[in-house]
């Protein structure tokens, strides 16, 4: 018996302190099984702390096969719970000698409350995070999208993968004698409990703050597609930028892209238009040209230019004024504010191709801006070595020469700021573990001095005044900036008769600009200039735009807006005749006439007989456009509108009242229809919070309304 004792004891010491670490890590393999779930990415948020991309916590579904004794009817029962082919669920069930396989990752909630209800062994559930989208399609082509592993593919996501992403959990799952997971400590069954977790929840990762607006990107892509669908046109950007940081306010990208189900679009939806494509400027370019002329010296402002009667003649090559006009003698204004070819030719062939070209190149074209945002192209701009006769005055009105329209956002901000050439910049600051990194705008650096900048804006707004641009003109504000209707060029050469890019590229106020605005339409059916396309989305754009940014009047409105009346009615009619109201604000009811003298925007009859479209509208730009219409507004919610009684088309006779309900979340532009671009409206004060029934507001008069609260955006 002592020798048997002995023996025992010798066994002991050998596995429990000679061979201790062995029989430890055997242990740990048999009895545990550690999975890396994906970590949990920061959120990006708009420059106001708005949710663009979020972090969801969802379930996803796996197997351990050699705990599955029936294959076969398991995969029987899996396979129409969660879609997928029968086949290829029993095979993954069957191999008993794997130990982890995925069956299906984040899963809606009901579909995984119906597995584990089913309590099937060797199935189980486990927490992952998943990417959420909550604007929707909302500024997708900047934000970018995430694959099944949470790794950043596109856009932001991909861009600042290593700052979002964080650092992944690791999670034990233990297992009993019987090869049995531990129970879920709930007690609900099917679902498996981790008892220890390397690195618990993992690290969360850094949260992005923007410098983009969500109101104003959603301004941007709701008019860039009213104006797309209008035109029947293949694609179109806008930017909205602001000229002293090189902030992007907008960035807007037709067509778009929802990133909750980015697989269900095409690569060409996905692509962020206003930095991936290049195309011929056209006459925006002008305004470079000018500059660089202005800038050398070789021309004034005042001067005087000999247009040639719209035709130019280099060796066999003679080109003609656009429209078949007839210019003479123009100064250089005219030649801007009529999109004179012939005359912007002889300013560059004056000024000669190196002082063009150093100035080009100083602007930033044929080179990338420097936006913090993956898949920028360069643009196309040769060397003055390889240029034949023809380039310098072609480029000189936009061909030969491709720009991307965040380039020519970017040179007009120099222009708009004084002379200044700014990076544009999407992230504003980085959060992480409870600091916040702020990223500074980099060094502007000078490419003209800042008289020639002062030239350049009044000049530019000339266009807007009398010339090509008169419909950017923004109610309230002086507009700058310049048109351009290019042809697209033909691989293999020469120039299309039927397919051109239309844009509109300015800024406001001209004075003191606060935003430059680009919008560009392509291949636009019907009408083709920039001047009828893209410069009525410029209008819209930058109306709101200021707006949102509570930019001051800077001329008077230029005709007579409905009158809002803030009195509170349920007191009577005598509060809205006290001191505190301001000349914007007339009581309705001791104002005269006051349809007779307002201008509709709507210039059919038949279109004024109806109920106007207002959805997706903020709620004062709704209230404002039924006012026009006499109709009485109730607003239930605050935002945009996203459903209005009666319906839009409604015959007008008769409606005295309008319901809208509003929503702080903007409906999807997917179910906009309307393609009718508004011209903005003078600004209107708003005062009160009590809402009036409709009964009452008709009482005092048909223009008088109340509004609600409402958010400023």
């Amino acid at each position: 018996m002592g020798f048997w004792i002995l023996l025992l004891l010798a066994r002991l010491v050998d596995l429990q302190v000679v061979r201790h670490e062995e029989w430890v890590k055997r242990a740990k393999r048999q009895q545990e099984r550690t999975i890396e779930l994906p970590p949990r990415r920061g959120a990006i948020l708009d420059r106001d702390g708005r949710p663009l991309a979020v972090t969801a916590t969802v379930e996803s579904i796996f197997a351990i096969p050699s705990e599955i004794d029936d294959a076969a009817g398991t995969a029987a029962v899996l396979a129409p719970l969660l879609g997928l082919p029968l086949k290829e669920v029993k095979r993954k069930l069957s191999d008993p000698d794997k130990e982890f396989v995925w069956l299906a990752r984040r899963v809606p909630e009901p579909i995984s409350r119906r597995v584990a209800s089913r309590r099937l062994p060797g199935v189980r559930l486990i927490a992952e995070s998943t990417r959420r989208y909550p604007q929707g399609a909302l500024a997708g082509a900047i934000l970018g999208y995430v694959g099944s592993d949470n790794q950043g593919l596109a856009g932001l996501e991909y861009r600042y993968e290593s700052e979002v992403r964080g650092r992944p959990a690791r999670v034990t799952f233990l297992r009993d004698a019987a090869q049995r997971a531990y129970a879920d400590a709930s007690g609900r069954p099917g679902r498996t409990r981790a008892s220890r977790a390397e690195a618990a929840d993992g690290v969360e990762g850094a949260s992005l703050s923007l410098t983009m607006d969500a109101s104003i990107q959603h301004v941007a892509e709701r008019a860039l597609v009213k104006a797309a669908e209008a035109s029947h046109a293949r694609g179109g950007s806008a930017v909205v930028m602001d000229p002293e940081t090189g902030a992007i306010l907008a960035l807007a990208s037709y067509p778009n892209f929802d990133p909750n189900r980015f697989n269900e679009f095409d690569a060409d939806a996905r692509r962020c238009r206003p930095m991936a494509d290049s195309y011929e400027p056209g006459s925006t370019f002008k305004v470079i040209t000018a500059s660089a002329a202005l800038e050398a010296g070789t021309i004034g402002a005042d001067d005087m230019i000999d247009c040639g009667g719209g035709v130019l003649t280099i060796g066999k090559t003679t080109i003609h004024e656009h429209g078949g006009n007839r210019w003479g003698i123009l100064s250089l204004g005219d030649v801007l504010a009529h999109s004179s070819n012939i005359g912007i030719a002889h300013v560059a062939l004056g000024l000669g191709r190196g002082p063009f070209y150093g100035t080009v190149r100083a602007f930033g074209f044929g080179q990338r801006t420097g936006i913090d945002l993956d898949g920028e192209t360069g643009g196309i701009l040769a060397s003055p070595s390889s240029w034949s006769a023809l380039t310098l005055p072609t480029m000189s009105f936009g061909q030969e020469v491709g720009v991307t329209v965040l380039q020519m956002a970017r040179a007009y901000s120099a222009i708009a700021n004084g002379g200044r050439l700014p990076t544009p910049q999407l992230v504003a600051e980085i959060h992480r573990d409870g600091r916040t990194q702020k990223i500074a705008p980099r060094p502007a650096p000078r490419v003209i001095s800042e008289e020639t900048a002062r030239s350049l804006r009044r000049l530019m707004a000339r266009v807007v005044e009398m010339g090509t641009g008169k419909l950017a003109a923004i109610e309230g504000y002086t507009a700058a900036g310049k048109t351009g209707t290019a042809q697209k060029a033909i691989p293999g050469g020469g120039y299309s008769r039927d397919r051109y890019v239309a844009s509109f590229i300015g800024f406001a106020p001209a004075e003191s600009p606060r935003v430059v605005i680009a919008v560009v339409l392509d291949e636009p059916k019907g009408k083709i200039f920039g001047g009828d396309v893209a410069a009525p989305v410029f209008a819209v754009i930058g109306a709101q735009t200021l707006r949102i940014l509570h930019a001051p009047l800077t001329r008077p409105p230029d005709r007579l807006t409905p009158t809002i009346l803030t009195a509170d009615l349920r007191t009577g009619s005598q509060s809205a005749t006290g001191t505190m109201l301001s000349e914007d604000l007339v009581p309705a009811s001791n104002r005269t006439n006051v349809w007779g003298s307002v201008r509709d925007v709507d210039h059919s009859l038949a279109a004024r007989r109806l109920v106007p479209d207002v959805s997706a509208e903020s709620a004062r730009e709704a209230v404002r456009t039924l006012a026009r219409r006499g109709i009485v507004c109730r607003l239930e919610g605050h935002g945009f509108v996203v459903h209005q009684d009666p319906p839009a088309g409604s015959p007008l006779e008769g409606v005295m009242a309008c319901t809208l309900r509003l929503s702080l979340e903007p409906p999807p532009l997917a179910q906009e229809t309307s393609a009718v671009l508004e011209p903005p409206s003078a600004p209107v004060v708003e005062r009160g919070s009590d809402l009036a029934s409709a009964a009452s507001v008709s009482a005092v008069s048909p223009v008088a309304m109340v509004l609600g609260q409402e958010t400023a955006r």
